[in-house]
């Protein structure tokens, strides 16, 4: 995967497949040349790529680094979506062109295809800019370049590609995150094998495409967690691997899929600007805290005032040279990764630190409470929210005995651990914490539930 040119044994099977339509190499490729060949008679330098279906997001993607165009790829597929971002574009290519009527468009289905189908990659240099939330929920750019993704994408065949085969890939996140870009679309298209072009939006989907053929699921905490049924997941034995990534996955929801489905997913722990750090999977929970780096992934601790801030270096992180985390982190005896929480979860109150995390982490061990979030409010008065999601047992006291005595009753356990002026002053008890289609909880929409009530 490191050559320009991909050897034959990389592209024997189709590239993608969608319900009725099977894409094969040389169509993928003369589709990308022929995009690249329109684009090289365009003005624009700067283009969004927004394509529902993944192979003409990939066509696009390698089109866009061939002809030497910055590739932007925004947060979300709509054009609200790139102008809130503030990122500035000449055009936006798309297989929807009457969605952006605010932007010049280039419809990648209006295209003819080159005659031209050799398999070819674009320089390493060629440069794409994804935008990312992460917890503040304001969009950002982190640039990327294309042999940055390439070498991420060879360290995760490295480490898994055995184990997958030629298994076809299946998506439950969408292709527009670098996570689903990376391990969606990007891997597959490198390492030979095929990926469904569509979102799978439901376990019916994976059992579909499970059905003929052994499937890998790259897909996140917030569909894995809403599984009901595990009955309605493809049987185990058609299941090569399971990737998780965005958020890390609850143990509950991690030991039950272990246990009772007969797949661990893989979780990666990392972030658009970092690329994937570590892995870990569920065997047990004594080794549940731990995190095992990937290949060529270098890592240190820095001392901070909040506690020991983990670094990074690799081939794929944004940034050439070391570059933080907003983790905290200490070292197992072995050599693995205990992450500690966030670095700006350490706040202060009336000159007394706490950790938000760790007052999580206790929060979790009443049997009421199935997640949690804290939080610093700002107000007349600085305190600290928690967000709760009572399990069954806890919404049946909020519903029976109203919210003062259910909040009343977690702050008296919080108090065995806490002194009284760190304790939350606020809660709130919606049914679902509220994360974004990664599966990440945004700071700025647990704060909003603050916003206008006592």
């Amino acid at each position: 995967m490191h050559s320009r040119h991909l050897s034959r044994s990389t592209v024997a099977r189709p590239v993608a497949l969608g319900n009725h339509t099977v894409l094969e190499q040389t169509a993928f490729w003369q589709r990308v040349h022929g995009l690249r060949r329109a684009l090289a008679a365009q003005p624009a330098r700067r283009m969004a790529l927004v394509c529902d279906d993944s192979s003409w997001f990939a066509a696009g993607l390698l089109a866009l680094a061939h002809a030497g165009r910055v590739c932007v790829v925004p947060q979300a597929p709509q054009a609200g979506s790139i102008i809130a971002s503030g990122a500035h574009i000449d055009a936006v290519l798309t297989d929807r062109p009457v969605d952006f009527a605010e932007f010049a468009t280039l419809s990648v289905t209006g295209i003819p295809p080159a005659s031209d189908s050799t398999p070819s990659l674009p320089d390493d240099g060629a440069l794409i800019e994804s935008y990312t939330s992460g917890s503040s929920g304001m969009p950002k750019c982190v640039p990327k370049t294309f042999g940055q993704l390439r070498r991420e994408v060879a360290t995760l065949e490295q480490q898994w590609g055995g184990q997958l085969g030629d298994a076809l890939v299946c998506g439950t996140v969408p292709h527009y995150h670098l996570y689903g870009t990376l391990v969606r679309v990007m891997w597959p298209l490198l390492a030979g094998r095929s990926f469904v072009t569509l979102t799978c939006l439901q376990a019916a989907d994976l059992r579909h495409w499970a059905a003929e053929q052994r499937c890998v699921i790259v897909s996140s905490p917030a569909f894995l967690s809403r599984i009901a049924d595990l009955s309605e997941l493809p049987p185990a034995a058609q299941i090569a691997a399971v990737f998780s990534s965005g958020a890390p996955l609850p143990d509950h929801c991690a030991e039950r899929l272990q246990r009772d489905w007969g797949h661990a997913p893989i979780e990666i722990y990392g972030s658009t600007e970092t690329g994937g750090i570590a892995w870990r999977a569920w065997s047990g929970a004594a080794e549940r805290p731990y995190w095992q780096l990937l290949p060529g992934m270098q890592a240190e601790l820095r001392e901070e005032s909040a506690g020991p801030r983990l670094w990074v270096k690799s081939g794929f992180t944004w940034q050439s040279d070391w570059m933080p985390t907003g983790d905290l982190a200490r070292w197992h005896t072995d050599g693995r990764l205990v992450l500690l929480g966030r670095a700006d979860d350490v706040v202060k109150l009336e000159d007394k630190r706490v950790s938000l995390s760790e007052m999580r982490t206790r929060l979790l061990a009443h049997a009421w409470v199935e997640n949690a979030r804290l939080l610093l409010v700002e107000g007349r008065r600085r305190s600290i929210g928690a967000v709760v999601v009572l399990n069954a047992t806890g919404r049946a006291h909020l519903h029976a005995q109203g919210k003062i005595p259910t909040s009343r009753e977690l702050r008296h356990w919080l108090r065995r651990s806490y002194e009284p002026v760190l304790l939350p002053r606020k809660w709130r008890f919606p049914e679902t914490l509220p994360d974004n289609d990664m599966g990440k909880i945004e700071q700025s929409r647990l704060q909003q539930l603050f916003a206008s009530r006592a």
